[in-house]
């Protein structure tokens, strides 16, 4: 595999358990000349199933906890379809195909991450580096999360959904799907604005008061991706962007001046366990 030099690394030093946001700027590396040239060209389709019947067995679709007990007996099942994300052809994928691939690799890289600790931890804080260790192969490199969010989701493909749609496996993360991104273009247009309700829409993470709305400190962090014009879908601001998706919210904007907080992040882990 080929690893990212240093100056890719280096731009996303900075760690989302400070919560500062690390910047969103390509990586200085050739995956993201293939991504173009897919994106241009590419036709193939990848298959996320083996994914999805993992999602299916071990996370609850009414809470979004992970049973990581009963995953950790099929970590082989997940290390295959991982390896299949290690070995695909950056180039012959579409847009919509590579922006699935990466969230996908995201999600199942992070699962993997906390079964190399299980059950030895409380937090993916617990772990050393969790974010920066450039040990994950996708698309023959060697990347980090921190690589995949902010050197190729964010500032490639600009969509402040992403937000919802990557899981940090932490309670204060917007839910894990039950089921794998797709990479047809409509499916996952739909499954992103789906994401973004389930958050947006339930009082963990927007939690409205008498004159006064407590948002998700992601929306802190990341402010600038739901305000920049160059983001799909971007608004005037974040209330603005929560009032879209949340009727309360909308309802109260309109009645008048609303404040804006942000909640405190639960970093504990998503386990089915601590139910």
């Amino acid at each position: 595999m080929r690893h990212l030099g240093m100056l890719a690394i280096a731009i996303l030093m900075m760690s989302s358990i400070s919560g500062c946001a690390p910047r969103a700027k390509p990586l200085d590396s050739p995956l993201v000349t293939d991504l173009e040239k897919g994106r241009q060209s590419g036709d193939a389709a990848f298959d996320h199933a083996p994914l999805g019947a993992l999602l299916k067995a071990h996370v609850r679709e009414d809470t979004a906890k992970v049973d990581y007990a009963g995953l950790k007996q099929d970590e082989a099942k997940l290390d295959a379809y991982l390896k299949s994300i290690a070995r695909v052809d950056a180039k012959t994928l579409n847009r919509g195909e590579q922006k699935a691939l990466l969230i996908n690799a995201y999600n199942a890289y992070t699962l993997k991450l906390i079964l190399e600790h299980y059950p030895d931890l409380e937090s993916i804080r617990d772990i050393e580096k969790p974010w920066d260790s450039a040990r994950y192969e996708v698309a023959g490199y060697t990347l980090s999360l921190n690589n995949i969010e902010h050197g190729l989701l964010r500032p490639i493909y600009k969509d402040p959904r992403i937000h919802f749609a990557v899981n940090c496996a932490s309670i204060g993360c917007p839910p894990l799907r039950a089921t794998p991104y797709s990479g047809a273009a409509e499916t996952l247009d739909a499954q992103l604005e789906e994401a973004t309700k389930t958050t947006l829409d339930n009082k963990r993470y927007v939690s409205l008061r008498e004159n006064e709305v407590a948002i998700t400190r992601i929306m802190d962090w990341y402010g600038d991706d739901f305000t920049d014009t160059s983001f799909d879908g971007h608004a005037s601001s974040v209330l603005a962007y929560v009032a879209r998706y949340n009727e309360a919210v909308s309802k109260k904007v309109e009645e008048g001046d609303l404040g804006v907080t942000f909640l405190d992040y639960d970093w504990k882990l998503n386990d089915i366990s601590s139910e």
